[in-house]
């Protein structure tokens, strides 16, 4: 079994997102409630799922880092660039939080809701 591609998921991940975007954009061919719940709770799923994907990011920045193989091309030290990557990526973590807590509230309140 060969190895998953990062690079790919993250493609495919993004691209589902799209086609989401695209498939609950028409108010000619609306979407229903009970639908909605589920396709809420799915994003909630997402955003509950973030946060491990960062945090292994994060931590695999810091190694390339620490075994000196990351360069920069701005002439900015690396370990100096790793801490702001960092840093972002903390903020990330604290905003999939909210995300996944709002959405959770939202799916709470849909979950009750039926299509008429």
């Amino acid at each position: 079994m060969s190895k998953p591609d990062p690079v790919k998921a993250a493609r495919d991940a993004a691209e589902a997102i799209r086609r989401l975007n695209h498939a609950t954009s028409s108010r000619r061919d609306p979407v229903p409630a009970p639908q909605i719940s589920t396709i809420t709770h799915e994003l909630y799923t997402v955003a509950n799922r973030l946060p491990q994907a960062l945090e292994q990011l994060g931590a695999q920045l810091k190694a390339r880092q620490a075994e000196g193989r990351i360069r920069m091309d701005t002439g900015e030290r690396p370990a100096d660039a790793v801490e702001q990557v960092s840093a972002a990526f903390e903020d990330a973590l604290h905003a999939a939080d909210d995300l996944e807590r709002s959405l959770n509230r939202a799916f709470g309140v849909l979950f009750h809701m039926a299509a008429e």
